[in-house]
């Protein structure tokens, strides 16, 4: 009699070695968590559509900044919310990569905003899988963007008001305002029949980026039981009851037929364009062009100060790059204080025809 064997995905490594716990075997996912559905669904496509060695996923900081422990694929592990633009790079930089930002809802709804509407609105050629559970998870059950009105969290413990914390956003419906998208689908793991179309439209959103047809997201209703505070099954039924009245389910656009393969333009400048667009004359370019520093300026150590935002470090990171160019070591050691903008910001630079013995200008 014939024998059906389930085993799990090549995409997933056999044991989670990177994991730090003794456990190697299990996730850091809590019981009734729908991450594990979706690495699932992912890991399956990637397998069935052979591009595991050339899949890259990037990794969000949230619940699931560990898929790195599970994926055997590339692995990066962005800032929180700059995932959309870690894979913009990484897409346009190896075009031939299958590139997937895995991202939940603080990550990709709050801070990731701008990342999420730019790369969808240029048409990267990426999938973005967005795990919607209505909180901040990882954080301890904080609002997000996409809390439901009158659900009740850490810090809207009566509830959120849209008076005071306006409505949830729907991701879906805010993409499908732009032109580029190519596929925007909102699917859900409440029940087997949903998760069956999850695992469709996951790999829906694969297959459009291997045929180079441009962006695509999916959508997933998914049930967070520790930041919720209900059993599994009681989280279902919420995702089913509450989430989809304000998360409708569907297919907002499927342009995926219609689109023929596209391949971003790559410009690359030759020298001449260069010398043209800087206006270089010929006694400007000779001097341009000279490679051979007076004595003086030989093996220079540097020290550049200022505020944040000036681009100081910039400063810094060109000259020890140009040394790099030039065959010289180099060191470059930053300083900086928390400020975004307006604290003290310097850095040390070291560019020498021998080894450089400490990075610091003294």
């Amino acid at each position: 009699m014939a024998k059906t064997e389930w085993t799990k995905s090549t995409a997933f490594y056999d044991e989670y070695f990177r994991n730090p716990n003794p456990d190697k075997k299990s996730t850091h996912y809590c019981p009734g968590c729908g991450h594990g559905n979706v690495h699932k669904f992912l890991a399956e496509a990637l397998e069935d559509f052979g591009v595991i060695d050339q899949s890259v996923i990037i990794s969000p900081v949230g619940c699931s900044v560990f898929a790195y422990y599970y994926f055997d694929t590339g692995n990066i592990q962005a800032a929180h919310g700059r995932a959309a633009a870690a894979a913009t790079g990484i897409k346009r930089a190896h075009p031939h990569s299958i590139v997937v930002s895995y991202q939940g809802d603080g990550d990709l709804a709050a801070i990731g905003t701008a990342e999420l509407i730019h790369s969808a609105n240029r048409g990267e050629n990426i999938t973005v899988l967005f795990i919607n559970n209505a909180i901040y998870g990882m954080t301890g059950g904080q609002m997000a963007p996409t809390t439901l009105v009158g659900q009740k969290t850490t810090t809207s413990p009566r509830g959120r008001d849209p008076l005071n914390e306006g409505s949830p956003v729907r991701v879906c419906e805010l993409l499908n305002s732009l032109d580029a998208p190519v596929y925007l689908e909102r699917v859900s793991l409440h029940d087997v029949k949903h998760r069956a179309k999850a695992r469709m439209a996951v790999r829906k959103a694969i297959k459009n980026q291997i045929d180079g047809k441009g962006y695509s997201l999916v959508e997933v209703l998914s049930p967070c039981p520790s930041g919720w505070k209900m059993d599994p099954v009681d989280s279902l039924k919420w995702i089913e009851e509450e989430m989809t009245r304000v998360f409708p389910l569907g297919v907002f656009r499927d342009r995926s037929n219609e689109i023929e393969p596209r391949q971003m333009k790559k410009y690359i400048a030759n020298a001449k364009e260069i010398k043209e667009q800087l206006g270089l004359n010929e006694l400007q370019e000779k001097a341009f062009s000279q490679t051979t520093p007076e004595e003086k300026y030989q093996n220079p150590a540097i020290k550049a100060a200022g505020f944040g935002g000036q681009g100081i470090l910039l400063l810094g990171v060109g000259l020890a790059q140009a040394g790099m160019m030039e065959g010289y070591h180099v060191s470059w050691i930053p300083s900086y204080g928390p400020e975004m903008r307006g604290g003290t910001a310097n850095c040390h630079v070291q560019i020498s025809e021998k080894t450089v013995g400490s990075p610091v200008v003294s």
